[in-house]
């Protein structure tokens, strides 16, 4: 499989160090790629040295994993199976160590076993104590994924992410959120680890099928990421992400940029699909405008209303929220 010669690398620094990422990242709507920033961390150590397993051994607390487990034939792809009625692995459990090292006897071309979203503290306490990044207040979630030379589809997630390539080669295919419609995503409720994917093979494009996606691939750019580096995608920006080495193993901290009390965008979209979704097409597009004046524009909206009269469209505070839900949640209780 070869990858596209055409897509250009994305915005790099090499100059950056740890404790600069917060200010550096803060307002950037835009991926950055920052070589070498977390090469100090005693874990890319480890890894470098070949003894990932056995550091991770000193805290690893022994708790059930999620692994999934594909077929060599699936080449490292995680995805449907053929009738989109299931996937083209299957989920077990394992523990940490084990799964590791499992991975690091396999032989080159075998079967695929990958370990998603994995949170640290609740398997490994301990290890941020020395392998950490300072985000300026922030309150992230850290997570690690792990496994051999694995293919995550294109998709996007709400919360800010910055990954750091403990061990193994990783690469990051990115795509700005207007290229949704030519990345030609899948099922919102049915898919392999939350999130929509696009349908489309990176390596095998079928462009009689999906000809938008040449649109997409001319949009694109790429982060290429040992050991050590750390790649800031910006909310809602699509990536693909590769692993391209036997062993592989990345560290995520994601927080939102908004407060929880304010909700998931997703829901909201779920209720549009059910309320607007269903009419005809001319009340959707009215719809559409609806939305684009008083939620994507708000403040240009609202700017011809004095502050103490703008009710629901003025600013959401946490009371506000809480007087919103309720309404909502009595609108949809005395739905037919």
């Amino acid at each position: 499989m070869n990858y596209p010669e055409f897509i250009p690398p994305v915005e790099t620094r090499d100059d950056v160090p740890a404790e600069q990422v917060a200010d550096i990242i803060e307002g950037r709507t835009t991926p950055l790629l920052m070589k070498g920033a977390l090469a100090h961390w005693p874990l890319v150590q480890a890894a470098k040295s070949g003894a990932l397993a056995d550091y991770l051994a000193s805290f690893d607390q022994g708790r059930p994993l999620v692994v999934f487990r594909a077929d060599a034939e699936a080449q490292g792809r995680i995805f449907y199976n053929e009738a989109m009625d299931g996937f083209n692995f299957t989920r077990g459990t394992g523990q940490l160590v084990p799964t590791l090292r499992e991975i690091e006897a396999q032989a080159p071309g075998e079967d695929c076993c990958y370990v998603g979203s994995t949170p640290i503290d609740h398997h490994l306490p301990g290890l941020r104590e020395q392998n950490d990044l300072e985000l300026a207040g922030r309150q992230p979630l850290v997570s690690m994924w792990f496994g051999n030379r694995t293919r995550i589809a294109a998709h996007f997630d709400l919360p800010e992410n910055l990954a750091c390539v403990v061990a193994g080669r990783r690469r990051f295919t990115l795509f700005p959120p207007e290229q949704v419609a030519n990345l030609y995503p899948g099922p919102l409720d049915f898919n392999p680890a939350g999130q929509a994917i696009s349908m489309v093979d990176f390596y095998a494009p079928d462009f009689e099928r999906f000809p938008r996606y040449r649109e997409a691939l001319a949009a694109a750019t790429v982060a290429e990421m040992s050991p050590g580096d750390l790649l800031f995608v910006p909310s809602m920006w699509w990536h693909q992400v590769e692993g391209l080495d036997d062993l592989n193993m990345l560290v995520n901290y994601w927080w939102r940029s908004t407060p929880t009390w304010t909700g998931l965008p997703h829901d909201a979209m779920l209720h549009a699909l059910l309320s607007i979704g269903t009419l005809p097409e001319a009340q959707r597009q009215a719809w559409g405008q609806l939305f684009e004046h008083f939620v994507v524009h708000r403040e240009e909206a609202v700017a011809h209303i004095p502050p103490e009269r703008r009710g629901v469209l003025g600013e959401v505070d946490r009371e506000m929220a809480v007087q919103l839900k309720k309404l909502l949640i009595e609108k949809l209780q005395r739905m037919p």
